[in-house]
């Protein structure tokens, strides 16, 4: 019935010293495969005051190109951020006119934070670049803390792959080391995946986020920056385009004609390369130095253990209640030690699905994982997942509207559906809804209007102490019948909320000889009371699109603001569903973001011409500029029957189309196919395979790794398909299905 085996995750709880001591060895590792280029000193300086010298009740004004120049501390104070911000900015303005002589106080400490020799044109643009950035010291040891219980796991995991154990320190940078970290460009967890990269490793829909599961999510984020590295070459490249995306770093390289990271955090202005992106890799190898030296810094601090866990695969899809009565857990700690599975599943609106790996902290059983599991009836393990139950949104609906008519909150729409603005849905927009199970197989069209009085049967509990709820039920009369507590139903059901049971529902009835719940005591980076909100970062927006107050635009990390509890208020979320009405431009740019991980080149180039890719006909192109396939056999001097080869140029005819919707349309085309894909296969592991005599790699990609053509050139992107050669060594990924998916 189920396979059972036992985590590795284990850690001694300890102080600083044992942890973060890297050695020698480590020391090397950074020198060689983590560089320290003398032009990024500064940088690295700024991070290192941020981390070490203000914390989040405080931070610097500074210039958001030469972090070297730093104007002042300030609290974190809105309104005294602006007013010390809008001074240093008249300061530079005065500066820039050449004054040197007779300033105020001021403009003396301004012109002071700039080296000698500041031209008026420098301090000119500096009026422009003033930023505040909040200080991270009491994040930095709170995140420290944290680690404790992640650091031998995800060391262990790098070292598996041959990575450097230095990239471990990365989730300094993106979450704190914060398991439920969201942020509000929608990237999630400890490793800050958004969802178009993190499915490329892990499985995330309605039902199973494993962003949110530190442990699964460090596979999927040594995964990506083994692939970063693959690529890009080198770690610095690799580390940025964790941030930026794959894509992103392939065209600064492309652009700036260097893989140098300090030309191109110099040089290179794609338009989404902003400070945070500039900044990630001098931002990481500060964190490095403060870890080093954390113990100087902030004493002997001592960090969380590691949970030690007991592991199991199911191999029926079964109710959560069901599963923590089974383990005489309570559902607050079975849902603490699977924090991927999403709230639909406690919610009991999904069951936990076939296949997937639950987890147990060891202290918490009472008895051999085995014998627990025997506990679970047959009747009580299903061959089939909850069935969805749909509503497609309607012109004049809002959210909030649909909430009501469907006796759901709006905070329950949006966790089910992922969304990612409350505040906007659109016409044709397919909703899942919450339902009981009674309802699973019965559509919205064909349910009642009014329904009938409920028939009252008599309660009746097997002889095996189980009871069936049934339509009109309610605990309190199912518990009155049975001549047995109420509480002790909760407690042995292991149901929180006595107010949510659902007609089919098997409630496990007391007999006086259960086994009694194990109170136990574990480390939780998450305030349990508040476990069902995300845990987000509110920034200071800019004051204007010249004005940097906070950072220039929001990206996966949490360096600049401070936690906070985003809560979904149905009250807010009553604007009515839109047309589909994006912009050309602003639908580039969420496709671009989507393809981040993509190395592909989908731009037109200046001649235009684009490098055709993996999966592409002359029949796409168009059909993306709404001309006849002859025509661009004629311009391209293509015979019938002659193919497009993979990598070589064609040119376009943007009469019809402009060259910004042609691209629009062909990114989407891929955005697609690769979300098709990635529903319902994971990137597991890489397979180096040499070439024999007689061997297609398409073949091989097709019949032995089930790896479309597309993804085969992303792992291996100076692949010359046309002129492979015997010996030649290809990179092909290796997947697996996701039969739940």
């Amino acid at each position: 019935m189920l396979m059972i085996k036992t985590s590795l995750a284990r850690f001694l709880t300890g102080c600083i010293v044992g942890l973060l001591t890297l050695g020698a060895g480590s020391l090397q590792a950074q020198s060689g495969a983590l560089p320290r280029p003398a032009e990024l000193e500064p940088a690295i300086r700024f991070w290192t005051r941020v981390y070490t010298e203000v914390d989040t009740d405080s931070g610097f004004l500074h210039d958001a190109r030469n972090l070297a120049v730093v104007y002042r501390k300030v609290d974190y104070n809105r309104r005294e951020i602006e007013q010390y911000r809008g001074r240093i900015i008249e300061d530079l303005q005065v500066l820039a006119t050449g004054k040197r002589t007779g300033l105020t106080l001021t403009q003396q400490q301004t012109l002071d934070a700039w080296p000698d020799g500041v031209t008026n044109a420098q301090l000119a643009e500096a009026a422009n670049s003033v930023r505040f950035q909040l200080g991270q010291s009491d994040r930095f040891v709170e995140g420290l803390i944290r680690s404790g219980a992640y650091r031998e796991h995800i060391t262990r995991v790098a070292t598996e792959r041959g990575l450097p154990v230095e990239l471990g320190a990365l989730p300094h940078v993106e979450s704190s080391f914060h398991p439920g970290a969201y942020s509000h460009a929608n990237a999630a967890g400890m490793w800050q995946f958004i969802r178009a990269t993190g499915q490329r490793f892990m499985r995330i829909d309605n039902v199973v986020d494993e962003r949110m599961d530190p442990y699964v999510a460090t596979h999927a984020a040594m995964s990506l920056l083994e692939y970063n590295y693959n690529l890009l070459g080198q770690w610095p490249l690799a580390l940025t385009a964790y941030n930026h995306g794959a894509g992103g770093l392939s065209r600064a390289v492309r652009e700036v004609g260097s893989d140098r990271i300090e030309d191109i955090i110099a040089n290179y202005n794609g338009r989404a390369f902003g400070f945070a992106s500039r900044n990630f890799y001098p931002q990481f190898l500060a964190v490095l130095d403060v870890e080093r030296r954390a113990q100087a810094l902030f004493g002997v601090l001592h960090l969380d253990a590691a949970p030690e866990y007991d592991e199991f695969e199911l191999e029926a899809y079964v109710e959560a209640d069901t599963l923590a009565a089974s383990l005489g857990v309570t559902l607050d700690q079975l849902r603490f030690d699977n924090p991927a599975l999403r709230p639909v599943v406690w919610q009991g609106g999904k069951r936990i699905p076939r296949g997937y790996t639950v987890k147990i902290q060891r202290n918490s059983i009472n008895a051999p994982l085995a014998t627990l599991m025997a506990r679970i009836d047959a009747e009580q393990l299903f061959a089939y997942q909850t069935p969805d139950v749909n509503y497609v949104v309607q012109r004049g609906d809002s959210l909030s509207a649909i909430a009501g008519r469907f006796d759901t909150s709006v905070s329950q729409l949006v966790s089910l559906n992922q969304l990612d603005n409350q505040h906007r849905i659109q016409i044709g927009q397919t909703l899942l809804l919450p339902h009981d199970t009674s309802m699973a197989t019965q559509t919205l069209a064909s349910a009642p209007s009014t329904p009938s009085e409920p028939e009252v049967l008599p309660a009746v509990a097997t002889a095996g102490g189980t009871y069936s709820v049934r339509a009109g039920d309610t605990l309190s009369r199912i518990a009155a019948r049975l001549a047995v507590s109420e509480t002790d139903i909760l407690r042995l059901n292991g149901i929180s909320d006595p107010h949510r049971i659902y007609a089919g529902q098997a409630l496990r009835i007391p007999t006086g000889d259960e086994p009694q719940l194990v109170s136990v005591a574990y480390n939780s980076a998450v305030d349990q009371s508040r476990v069902d909100e995300p845990v987000i970062m509110s920034d200071i927006e800019d004051a204007s699109s010249g004005d940097v107050v906070g950072p220039p635009e929001y990206d996966a990390q949490i360096h600049g603001d401070r936690l906070a509890l985003q809560i979904m208020s149905d009250e807010a979320a009553d604007d009515l569903a839109v047309e589909p009405d994006l912009s050309v431009s602003a639908g580039n740019e969420l496709a671009i973001r989507a393809l981040s991980a993509d190395p592909s080149d989908y731009s037109v180039g200046s001649n235009g011409t684009v490098e055709i890719q993996a999966s592409e006909t002359l029949g796409h192109f168009a059909d993306w500029l709404n001309v006849p396939t002859q025509s661009l056999r004629n311009l391209n001097q293509l015979s019938f029957s002659q193919p497009l080869i993979i990598g070589e140029r064609l040119q376009l005819d943007f009469s019809v189309v402009d060259q910004a919707e042609f691209e629009l349309r062909r990114r989407q085309f891929h955005v697609a196919q690769q979300e098709n894909f990635f529903r319902n296969y994971r990137i597991q592991d890489l397979a180096r395979h040499e070439l024999a005599a007689n061997e297609n790699i398409a073949s091989i990609a097709r019949q032995r790794y089930s790896v479309p053509l597309w993804l085969l050139r992303q792992y291996n992107p100076g692949l010359d398909f046309s002129r492979v050669r015997v010996g030649q060594e290809i990179v092909f990924p290796v997947v697996s299905r996701d039969d739940d998916a």
